[in-house]
C-alpha cells in the first residue's frame, strides 16, 4: 500500500447539519481511510499511480451525523468506489 500514489485535483461535497467541527476530524486520515477501501476491494495493484480529475460525491447518507468516524468511513467508501468505477475495476 505504501507505492501507490493517487492523485484527485478535487473533491465536493457539501454538507448540511454537520457541526465544522466534526467536518474537519472527519477529513483527518481521510486518505489512509481511502486506501485502506482500496486495498479490501482489491482495486490496487502494487506500486500503482492514479490521476483523477475532480469527484463530486453529491449527498451521502449517514446515521449518525455527528459521528466525525462515520463521516469519514463514508467520505472513504464513496471516494474509493469512484476510484474503482474510473479505473474499471468495479
Amino acid at each position: 500500500m505504501d507505492n501507490n500514489q493517487i492523485s484527485i485535483n478535487r473533491i465536493d461535497l457539501r454538507s448540511r447539519g454537520i457541526p465544522p467541527e466534526n467536518a474537519r476530524s472527519a477529513v483527518d486520515g481521510l486518505g489512509e481511510a481511502v486506501m485502506q477501501n482500496l486495498v479490501r476491494q482489491g482495486v490496487l495493484i502494487s506500486g500503482q499511480r492514479i490521476q483523477l480529475g475532480d469527484i463530486n460525491l453529491e449527498r451521502l447518507s449517514l446515521t449518525k451525523v455527528g459521528d466525525a468516524m462515520e463521516i469519514r468511513s463514508e467520505i472513504a467508501r464513496a471516494i474509493a468506489q469512484e476510484i474503482a468505477v474510473r479505473i474499471g475495476r468495479k
